[in-house]
């Protein structure tokens, strides 16, 4: 595989960034030290969108475990579930907690 060479404008802030991570990274050349910055970015951005990903599905979980729960609370005071809207759902259970507390 050939090599592809990147050309860097070195502004203010790269000088900063640079002098930085060579203080950090002493035995290595800026070419390594870039190499590494932009490993590191890939990898927090590649944990960043898994951890995404398992948020979702967590969330997915719990919106159908919630869906249970809602069900069989309705089907308990005798409601269809099918024929409950969301709103009347909240108002049931808000005056129920309202009565019982």
């Amino acid at each position: 595989m050939s090599q592809v060479q990147i050309r860097l404008t070195r502004t203010p802030d790269v000088n900063e960034v640079l002098t930085f991570l060579r203080s950090k990274y002493q035995l290595l050349s800026e070419a390594d030290i870039i190499k590494l910055a932009l490993s590191e970015k890939y990898k927090k951005e590649k944990e960043e969108i898994e951890e995404g990903r398992k948020l979702k599905e967590v969330y997915k979980h719990l919106m159908k475990e919630g869906k249970k729960i809602g069900n069989r609370l309705m089907r308990e005071k005798g409601l269809d579930p099918k024929k409950v809207t969301e709103q009347e759902f909240y108002d049931i259970f808000l005056d129920d907690h309202k009565h019982g507390a």
